[in-house]
Protein backbone atom coordinates (compact mmCIF):
# COMPACT_ATOMS: atom_id res chain seq x y z
CA UNK A 1 0.00 0.00 0.00
CA UNK A 2 1.48 3.33 -1.01
CA UNK A 3 2.16 6.29 1.21
CA UNK A 4 -1.10 8.27 -0.26
CA UNK A 5 -3.78 5.22 0.41
CA UNK A 6 -2.18 5.03 3.63
CA UNK A 7 -2.59 8.15 4.76
CA UNK A 8 -6.20 8.15 3.16
CA UNK A 9 -7.63 4.89 5.27
CA UNK A 10 -6.02 6.52 8.26
CA UNK A 11 -8.02 10.15 7.80
CA UNK A 12 -11.06 7.91 7.11
CA UNK A 13 -10.66 6.23 10.68
CA UNK A 14 -9.83 9.40 12.45
CA UNK A 15 -12.72 10.79 11.34
CA UNK A 16 -15.19 8.18 12.26
CA UNK A 17 -13.44 8.16 15.70
CA UNK A 18 -13.56 11.99 15.61
CA UNK A 19 -17.55 11.88 14.71
CA UNK A 20 -18.45 8.94 16.85
CA UNK A 21 -16.86 10.56 19.98
CA UNK A 22 -18.09 14.51 18.87
CA UNK A 23 -21.69 13.30 18.71
CA UNK A 24 -22.36 10.62 21.38
CA UNK A 25 -25.86 9.73 20.10
CA UNK A 26 -24.52 8.73 16.91
CA UNK A 27 -22.30 6.56 18.66
CA UNK A 28 -25.93 5.07 20.26
CA UNK A 29 -27.71 5.49 17.59
CA UNK A 30 -25.08 2.68 15.83
CA UNK A 31 -25.29 0.55 19.21
CA UNK A 32 -28.93 0.70 18.28
CA UNK A 33 -29.08 0.13 15.25
CA UNK A 34 -26.99 -3.19 15.98
CA UNK A 35 -29.46 -4.47 18.39
CA UNK A 36 -32.35 -4.61 15.81
CA UNK A 37 -30.04 -5.97 13.36
CA UNK A 38 -28.96 -8.98 16.02
CA UNK A 39 -32.84 -8.91 16.89
CA UNK A 40 -34.37 -8.68 13.40
CA UNK A 41 -31.56 -11.90 12.82
CA UNK A 42 -32.96 -13.67 15.84
CA UNK A 43 -36.47 -13.13 14.91
CA UNK A 44 -35.08 -14.85 11.16
CA UNK A 45 -33.70 -17.52 12.58
CA UNK A 46 -36.87 -18.02 14.79
CA UNK A 47 -38.89 -17.61 11.60
CA UNK A 48 -36.74 -20.24 9.11
CA UNK A 49 -37.32 -23.16 12.31
CA UNK A 50 -41.09 -22.21 12.18
CA UNK A 51 -41.21 -22.31 8.26
CA UNK A 52 -39.27 -25.97 8.75
CA UNK A 53 -41.46 -27.22 10.93
CA UNK A 54 -44.99 -26.11 9.07
CA UNK A 55 -43.47 -28.06 6.24
CA UNK A 56 -42.76 -31.04 8.37
CA UNK A 57 -46.66 -30.68 9.18
CA UNK A 58 -47.82 -30.10 5.91
CA UNK A 59 -45.79 -33.41 4.43
CA UNK A 60 -47.59 -35.31 7.03
CA UNK A 61 -51.07 -34.12 6.57
CA UNK A 62 -50.54 -34.45 2.46
CA UNK A 63 -49.83 -38.19 3.20
CA UNK A 64 -52.60 -38.62 5.63
CA UNK A 65 -54.79 -37.39 2.70
CA UNK A 66 -53.54 -39.38 0.36
CA UNK A 67 -53.66 -42.48 2.31
CA UNK A 68 -57.47 -41.90 2.97
CA UNK A 69 -57.76 -41.17 -0.98
CA UNK A 70 -55.84 -44.40 -2.05
CA UNK A 71 -56.03 -47.06 1.00
CA UNK A 72 -55.50 -49.60 -1.35
CA UNK A 73 -52.44 -48.13 -2.66
CA UNK A 74 -50.79 -47.16 1.06
CA UNK A 75 -51.94 -50.77 2.35
CA UNK A 76 -49.81 -52.23 -0.51
CA UNK A 77 -46.98 -50.10 0.34
CA UNK A 78 -47.25 -50.65 4.20
CA UNK A 79 -47.39 -54.05 3.41
CA UNK A 80 -44.12 -54.05 1.03
CA UNK A 81 -46.47 -55.91 -1.58
CA UNK A 82 -44.56 -55.25 -4.71
CA UNK A 83 -46.83 -57.47 -6.82
CA UNK A 84 -50.20 -55.49 -5.51
CA UNK A 85 -48.18 -52.03 -6.00
CA UNK A 86 -47.41 -53.68 -9.54
CA UNK A 87 -51.10 -54.48 -9.92
CA UNK A 88 -52.67 -51.39 -9.14
CA UNK A 89 -49.78 -48.94 -11.37
CA UNK A 90 -50.67 -51.42 -14.10
CA UNK A 91 -54.56 -50.92 -13.45
CA UNK A 92 -54.37 -46.76 -13.18
CA UNK A 93 -51.92 -46.86 -16.47
CA UNK A 94 -48.95 -45.59 -14.72
CA UNK A 95 -46.85 -48.71 -16.84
Amino acid sequence: MDWLTWVSVSALIIGVWHELNRFPATGKSLIKLQEAIDDLQSENEDLKQRLSALEDDYEQVAEQLDRIRDPAYWRAIDEKDGQTLYELDKQRGDI
